[in-house]
């Protein structure tokens, strides 16, 4: 059937059914009467079949739709079974069979029951109920019934709502194109940070607000300040927490206009959602400023629209971060294991080696038999330290292990494996802060804890780590022979982001970093020294 090249095959058998009535229709001689009802139930059929076609019409109302034209699709053919002659009988078996194939069982005896419930209310309205005509109607039934079962099981074998032809590899290349596209027209790109700090710029033109940030985070993940304004420190309570400010919003999606009292200052706050292109929710944006001058409704709206306008390229910036931090999990992971499956392999193998060796110097009464037992020592020294690059590289940010749980766990296999002792002071808040940062923040630790490592006189690592998001501080030390200095860190991407970075003398030959970093726009203390409301007179 080339003359229908785009068509299903399970639509092509349903046109069959409609061609074999009309055969039987003029057999019959009353071809003329029934084109009319085979049009009509064609046409309904062929319409139910476009909707799986349809990419911009999705979920329940896509499929309300299918459902009622399937159901005016059989009312039809009922109507045509009860008012015409017996070539009219097979028209249930089109709606049954495409019923079938989309509902499976519950379809394919559906639609034969409201067939037949239909052609017989119709037949007794004109008075045509016959023995011979119930028969007729029984059999058609009977049949649709087999042929809606046979729907429900080709509905296995060829699923239309999959179109086979379909490329994926290249609407992979198309989108990213498109990404590429649109990369350039942003402002800010797809830099995270920058879109968020390019809404609030938008909030402020349209209202005077004390204290501004956009937080983030999906489903259950937890809240991270993208940017702020107005303080150091995101100074609102974690929305995950029932009784916080923020907590309404966040749980509900519903923007609210209240007051907060648990601050120094009684404040007037303007919680509202932003949502993906699903709806769901993605974030929040907030804004507060002391109750004296509190925000009115049209603040709220205009709050609203600032997140509106703001919502999209917040979102796609914040998926584009993380495809791009997955990539490079991914490519750490792909060298952590070549490195356990290759070099790892090779200096076990070469240590067995030199412990054969170690075995018949010390029979021999061989004078090398020292020196055999130091480079065995080195050489388990090597593969130790390779252990734990491997270890490193494996880094995973989960929504359930914060900064200072990975910090606190390495530390601990390090005093553990190494014997030096480890002392950690850990002050962290609800809020997290951005993946990548978290990333950058842990290899900065992690090349602190190499230099320790490679001091052969270190004896003690102290970490202290002080989260309050989007600000953090890590102060880390140890009191071995080191050769940092702050040229090694003048290249680090943490810089970029806001971070400063000082390396100390400490305990004489030891060496102490320091990292600071809060958000781009935030202020550089924690007293909110903008603070110019006006107030009423």
């Amino acid at each position: 059937m080339r003359w229908l090249p785009h068509l299903a095959v399970s639509t092509r058998l349903r046109l069959s059914m409609a061609l074999v009535a009309a055969m039987f229709a003029y057999i019959d001689g009353s071809l003329v009467t029934a084109l009319p009802w085979i049009l009509l139930v064609v046409t309904l059929d062929l319409a139910a079949a476009s909707l799986g076609y349809l990419t911009v019409i999705q979920g329940a109302f896509r499929q309300t739709q299918l459902i009622a034209l399937l159901v005016v699709e059989t009312v039809s053919a009922g109507i045509g079974m009860g008012s015409e002659g017996s070539w009219s009988k097979l028209l249930i078996i089109i709606p049954a069979y495409h019923a079938g194939s989309r509902f499976a069982r519950k379809g394919a005896i559906g639609a034969p029951i409201v067939g037949i419930g239909v052609a017989l209310l119709t037949t007794m309205w004109l008075d045509q109920l016959t023995p011979a005509e119930s028969q007729l109607i029984g059999l058609a039934t009977l049949l649709a019934v087999l042929f809606g079962l046979l729907g429900a099981w080709s509905r296995e074998l060829e699923p239309e709502e999959v179109l086979p032809d379909a490329n994926v590899a290249a609407e992979a290349s198309l989108l990213l194109r498109r990404l590429h596209e649109l990369a350039d027209t942003l402002d800010t790109g797809f830099d995270a940070p920058g879109s968020a700090e390019m809404a609030l710029q938008d909030l402020s033109n349209q209202m005077r607000s004390a204290r501004s940030a956009i937080l983030v985070g999906y489903g259950d993940d937890p809240a991270v300040p993208l940017a702020i304004r107005g303080a150091d420190r995101t100074p609102w309570p974690d929305p995950m927490e029932p009784d916080s400010v923020l907590a309404w919003t966040w749980r509900r999606g519903e923007a609210t206009l209240t007051e907060w009292k648990d601050d120094l200052v009684a404040r007037s706050v303007i919680v509202v959602p932003l949502n993906d292109d699903q709806g769901d929710r993605l974030g929040l944006l907030v804004a507060d400023r002391p109750l004296v001058t509190p925000f009115r409704e049209e603040d709220l709206a205009a709050a609203q629209g600032v997140a509106d306008r703001h919502a999209a390229n917040i979102d796609l910036s914040v998926l584009f971060a993380g495809l791009r931090e997955r990539a490079g999990l991914e490519e750490r992971e792909r060298l952590a294991r070549e490195m356990h499956d290759g070099i790892a392999q090779e200096m076990v193998a070469l240590g067995f080696g030199i412990d054969a060796v170690r075995r018949k110097a010390r029979g021999l009464d061989s004078p090398i038999a020292d020196e055999l037992d130091a480079l065995r020592v080195d050489v388990s020294r090597v593969l130790g330290d390779l252990r734990l690059h491997i270890a490193d590289l494996r880094i995973a940010v989960r929504p359930d292990t914060g900064l200072g749980a990975m910090i606190g766990a390495r530390l601990q296999h390090f005093g553990s494996s190494s014997g030096v002792t480890t002392r950690m002071h850990l002050s962290e808040t609800g809020f997290r802060l951005p993946a990548h940062t978290e990333v950058l923040i842990y290899r900065l630790f992690l090349r602190m804890l190499a230099d320790a490592r490679h001091s052969l006189n270190a004896e003690t690592v102290e970490v202290r780590l002080n989260v309050a998001a989007p600000r953090v501080e890590l102060w880390m030390a140890h009191d071995g022979t080191s050769t940092l200095t702050e040229r090694d860190f003048v290249d680090h991407p943490l810089l970029s982001l806001g971070g400063e970075i000082t390396i100390e003398p400490y305990g004489g030959e030891g060496v102490a970093l320091r990292m600071r970093m809060r958000a781009r726009g935030a202020a550089p203390s924690a007293t909110l020294s903008n603070e110019r409301i006006p107030q009423p007179s």
